[in-house]
């Protein structure tokens, strides 16, 4: 399994970044980034809060859910 920090892999971050897509240039340049801060850093701090509350639940239900999404959205883009 690949290693995540916060809950997407960084696969999934470079997939996010694809379909975020800005017409404005200074966005776009820095809309990866921001993807990863916010998962790494913000979601990486709530998923200790979750495991505390709901052992197993990152493992049981978070990941397969995102894994499910991000294969949908990788066939998706494949698609264009």
């Amino acid at each position: 399994m690949e290693e995540r920090k916060g809950v997407l892999t960084s696969a999934q971050e470079k997939t996010l970044d694809k379909l975020v897509v800005s017409k404005n240039s200074a966005i776009e340049r820095v809309d990866g980034i921001a993807i990863a801060l916010v998962d790494n850093q913000i979601i990486e701090r709530l998923k200790g809060r979750l495991e505390e509350k709901h052992p197993g639940a990152l493992n049981d239900y978070v990941y397969p859910i995102i894994d499910a999404l991000f294969e949908g959205l990788d066939k998706l883009i494949e698609e264009e």
